[in-house]
């Protein structure tokens, strides 16, 4: 027997996922009024945990392909009678006629890409990868957050995306190698002479620190080009996501403020850290 589970309850889940995984967004996101567009984030962000969780978490590539095929089902309108499906009709049932699910399935080729590969030869293959795993949840995200203009803003999701996941790259450089996987493109480890190996056991050498500030200039110009969209979203979400996109790039100050230290360090924001930028560009939203 099939036990009922209310909405609230789904997003209340959901709600938590994001609370746990992403303190930032969840911050940035819950100050959204309007709960339509609140819970279609958490939902959205929950779906997503979910899928990168199956490789980052269990290696359970057979978990990933059942979600592909279930999404297929999903979109085909046969229920799916699986937690995250069943906050996923949430979105279904408010979103109806335009709702694109092929962000959805990009996503998690972007989970296949972690399986399958695990170096990049240069700037397009990553920035491919890049669109994949972080451009494409905001292709998810744009309809919901914008109903009127979301057609208008595909490069704002792009190039957030873009620099969301440099930032995250360069965060977790350390982490990464010891899973057996190298982000950094192969043409500028050897531009700059970069051997991770000797990096991780005597920490960030001068090669290190300019090909950082090299890939650091390439995310902040992908902020930069994205945030110029920003008053294309209407009043409810433009706060919100000019916060979330300015304390993501905030942590390439954190690492350069903790003198490159990817390999040792976890390089995060505290609160007061947040409060303090969230206030010093407040005045740059109208």
């Amino acid at each position: 027997m099939i036990r009922y589970v209310s909405n609230k309850l789904i997003i209340r889940k959901c709600k938590n996922i994001i609370k746990k995984n992403s303190l930032t967004f969840y911050k940035a996101f819950s100050k959204i009024k309007n709960s339509k567009i609140r819970n279609g984030v958490y939902i959205v962000y929950a779906f997503c945990r979910y899928a990168d969780d199956l490789i980052d978490e269990n290696k359970d590539v057979k978990g990933l392909l059942d979600l592909k095929k279930d999404l297929k089902n999903h979109v085909k309108g046969i229920k799916i009678n699986k937690p995250i499906f069943r906050a996923l009709n949430l979105i279904k049932d408010r979103y109806p006629k335009d709702y694109d699910y092929q962000p959805y399935f990009d996503m998690i080729e972007g989970q296949f890409m972690d399986v399958n590969r695990f170096e990049y030869e240069n700037m397009e293959q990553l920035l491919k990868y890049c669109y994949f795993v972080a451009s494409s949840v905001g292709f998810m995200l744009l309809p919901i957050l914008e109903p009127e203009n979301h057609e208008k803003l595909h490069n704002f999701a792009k190039e957030l995306g873009y620099a969301m996941q440099i930032t995250n790259i360069l965060r977790d450089v350390g982490e990464d190698f010891n899973k057996g996987r190298i982000y950094l493109p192969k043409n500028l480890l050897k531009k700059f002479k970069v051997n991770l190996e000797f990096e991780i056991s005597n920490g960030p050498s001068k090669e290190f620190k300019l090909l950082f500030d090299f890939l650091e200039e390439e995310a902040r110009n992908y902020y930069s080009n994205s945030l110029k969209e920003i008053n294309y979203f209407n009043n409810e979400v433009k706060l919100p996501l000019y916060y979330a996109a300015i304390l993501y790039r905030g942590i390439l100050d954190k690492i350069k403020e903790n003198k490159y230290d990817v390999f040792n360090k976890r390089n995060f924001l505290n609160d007061s850290e947040k409060t303090e930028l969230i206030l010093r560009f407040k005045k740059h939203i109208k």
